[in-house]
């Protein structure tokens, strides 16, 4: 879609590619937030992914940039969580927050950048920083992007 043929389905104004500042959203401790997040915008301040399939090429390629470090699940049953740098058992201290930042590229957008906050554990042994399950991130990084796109007033579709 060319910027500028695009017509807003809800007032039929023209609507142009946008950045969006401070686009954020939460799921379980898993934040994402949007620098300058692409988007449609009319004048009248409605809003729209620029093309359909955005949202879902958005998640594929920041799951593929996404390099967190993460522990070593062990136990089939009763799962315990182990440093991935050193193998020593993570003690039961509370998670910190800590952002990683990406630059996506997305056909037909600029490059924009991505702040992926993540509840993150210390090593008592090495002190390495690691998510307690990469599985853990991959499943609630789409909800806390729908709620970013919501509070962005973007709707879905």
């Amino acid at each position: 879609m060319e910027a500028g043929t695009a017509t807003c389905r809800k007032c039929k104004s023209p609507m142009q590619i946008e950045p969006l500042s401070g686009v954020a959203g939460e799921e379980g401790g898993v934040k994402v937030a949007f620098l300058k997040l692409p988007a449609l915008a009319c004048a009248q301040g409605h809003r729209r992914f620029v093309r359909p399939e955005f949202p879902g090429q958005l998640l594929d390629r920041l799951m593929a940039v996404t390099q967190v470090p993460a522990a070593e699940a062990r136990g089939m049953v009763f799962k315990s969580y182990h440093c991935g740098k050193c193998g020593e058992k993570l003690g039961g201290a509370a998670a910190t927050p800590k952002a990683f930042e990406f630059e996506l590229a997305v056909a037909g957008v600029d490059p924009f950048r991505v702040a992926l906050t993540v509840p993150v554990h210390k090593c008592a042994s090495c002190s390495h920083e690691q998510v307690r399950s990469q599985a853990e991130v991959t499943e609630k990084t789409p909800a806390a992007m729908a709620h970013a796109f919501k509070a962005a007033g973007i709707p879905p579709g």
